[in-house]
């Protein structure tokens, strides 16, 4: 092989390992993100548990596969998730009948061609009966359960959590006026001193005699 074949040689290799550092690195358009688990306190064996995925400037990011793991103290895994992000970003996971205890709660994504993966993860205690669920921004996650309310799973959750949202009846307001004219209605009676009902007199005018 003389010099000259020797130069070819070298560069197609240098081309092919350029072509091959290009094809398997990370995108570099891509956009970091991150994982909030939005929780606070600890849970309850019935708990609604949100996790929050936004990117690098903090824009939440919707319709993303969120993994969610729930291990014990011996590396059991308990429980074991993947749900999709709703409008506001937060995922949300119903959990049914876990044991008190410690546990190790692990939230991963796992990015695509436009964002990078992230991963949290947090000790827990789950407490024994019934724990109110205690979040960082219960705004969010009224508007998180109202983007959810035609999905059954985020009923539940919605249920779950109806200590902390509980909308305004129109039904009620009806019920209570409701009582209230019954109210007025039932004080223009009169009763005479055996509690016996008297029905109003009218003169020939029409004029109600007291």
């Amino acid at each position: 092989m003389d010099k000259k074949e020797l130069i070819v040689t070298g560069m197609v290799i240098i081309i092919a390992v350029v072509a091959a550092g290009i094809i398997f690195a990370p995108s570099i358009s891509a956009n970091d993100t991150s994982i909030e688990i939005l929780n606070k306190g600890d849970l309850g064996g019935n708990s609604t548990i949100y996790v929050k995925l936004a990117d690098g400037d903090k824009t939440s990011l919707s319709n993303k596969t969120i993994h969610i793991k729930l291990t014990d103290e011996k590396n059991n895994v308990v429980y074991e998730d993947s749900v999709k992000t709703k409008a506001t970003g937060v995922a949300i996971v119903k959990l049914h009948n876990i044991s008190a205890g410690q546990y190790n709660l692990d939230v991963k994504y796992d990015g695509d061609e436009n964002y990078t993966g992230c991963s949290i993860s947090q000790k827990v205690t789950v407490k024994q009966g019934e724990v109110q669920d205690v979040v960082e921004n219960s705004t969010l996650i009224q508007q998180t359960l109202a983007d959810s309310q035609d999905d059954s799973s985020s009923q539940s959750s919605s249920s779950s959590s109806s200590s902390y949202y509980t909308p305004s009846s129109s039904s009620s307001s009806r019920s209570s006026s409701s009582s209230s004219s019954s109210s007025q209605d039932s004080s223009s009676h009169y009763y005479d001193v055996d509690g016996n009902e008297v029905l109003p007199e009218y003169d020939a005018d029409g004029r109600q005699v007291n």
